[in-house]
């Protein structure tokens, strides 16, 4: 095990922090590292808006797919009881789905379908290898669901064709495949999707400014969604009204990118996954097997990814050769607005970055990237 040191990362940390603000390629970011569960670094830089707003704590960010990670705790917490079945077919919960089609695309259009030959499982929805809701099928779909509830997506969702055979390809559903698993919590549980999140994973711990529907005091203190002009100036991008991901209602509570929270409440969620399933106060959220699940890669050897593969709604590091300095065995996830975690189990890290540009989001974007590098260049024996 190597540990942090801290003189070296914060140096990193502030002189990349700086040359990005300096260049207006961010408006503000937040960053939380723990090592062995206690915290070792915590910065804050910019500002919440463009207007000279700075950036506090306790300021809430769009997660965007950082809320993946938590609809898989939920299954996983409800396969922790027994209640879900992990390689069931997904069929079973959703009896619209025991006739799957295939899209087939000529020219840039839906010409037909044909009969899927593989069921989907509970698993796939998880690691994007179902078909549901991704690739150029999810842009050619006539039906949008971003302005329906939860309950009327997953409707249209089931009817939809998917796009590949399951389980011989790879491909990233945004939230379709997520609405699916949390629309199985509910079948499963007799709960509220989002009632369940709460009881059991944000209350244990205490991630009480987590949340698909902020108030109007959590709205006031949301970041600013960051972007430049042409000239390289910060500007304010318009959000859509009282959407926290795009221009999904508060009611479509989308599984797989909804979440509004803060650096801090999501630093217990990765805290407790860094722990194999403890809270930071020693409450058991998940067991030990359902965090190795979770980031274990669950995509069939077939399907070639390279050292970057899928477990249960993360990226898991799955060989050597990651350009950025994380080791096998790491894993976690990033947003389309620029937030991004890891757990490194070996070397006991837990790492938040919370920031909202549309400038520079995304899996991959280059402060997530920089800051893979910062830590792994301050670790020493």
């Amino acid at each position: 095990m190597k540990y942090l040191h801290p003189a070296k990362l914060s140096e990193l940390i502030e002189t990349h922090a700086k040359a990005e603000l300096d260049s207006n390629k961010i408006g503000g970011k937040e960053i939380v590292i723990h090592q062995n569960g206690k915290p070792v670094y915590h910065g804050l830089f910019g500002y919440a808006s463009a207007n000279g707003t700075k950036l506090r704590k306790n300021m809430i960010f769009r997660a965007a797919s950082m809320t993946k990670p938590l609809t898989a705790a939920v299954i996983l917490h409800l396969w922790d009881r027994g209640a879900v079945d992990l390689e069931r077919d997904v069929s079973y919960y959703y009896p619209a789905m025991k006739n799957l089609q295939i899209a087939v695309i000529e020219n840039g259009e839906i010409r037909t379908t044909v009969p899927a030959k593989n069921s989907i499982l509970v698993s796939d929805l998880l690691s994007h290898t179902g078909g549901v809701g991704c690739g150029p099928v999810d842009v050619l779909l006539p039906v949008k669901t971003n302005r329906m509830t939860q309950k009327e997506a997953i409707e249209i969702i089931c009817r939809n064709p998917l796009a590949f055979e399951p389980r011989t390809n790879q491909s990233y559903s945004a939230t379709d495949a997520f609405d699916l698993a949390a629309g199985i919590a509910e079948t499963v549980s007799g709960m509220a999707y989002e009632d369940y999140l709460r009881q059991n994973i944000f209350e244990p711990l205490q991630m009480h400014d987590t949340t698909f529907s902020p108030t109007k005091e959590q709205r006031n203190r949301m970041v600013s969604m960051h972007d430049r002009t042409a000239e390289g100036k910060s500007v304010d991008a318009p959000m859509p009204e009282n959407c926290v991901f795009e221009d999904y209602i508060p009611e479509r509570k989308a599984a797989g990118a909804g979440i509004a929270t803060t650096a801090e409440d999501y630093i217990r969620f990765a805290d407790m996954l860094c722990q194999n399933g403890v809270s930071p106060d020693g409450t058991r959220v998940l067991s030990e097997n359902a965090v190795k699940r979770m980031s274990t890669p669950n995509v069939p050897a077939e399907i070639n990814m390279g050292c970057e593969q899928w477990g249960l709604g993360v990226r898991v590091i799955a060989e050597e050769g990651y350009p950025h300095g994380l080791g096998v065995g790491c894993f976690g996830w990033s947003g389309a607005y620029g937030t991004h975690f890891w757990i490194d189990p070996v070397n006991k890290l837990s790492v938040v970055m919370m920031k909202n540009s549309r400038y520079d989001g995304g899996a991959g974007n280059r402060s997530a990237c920089e800051l893979e590098r910062d830590v792994c260049a301050a670790l020493t024996e």
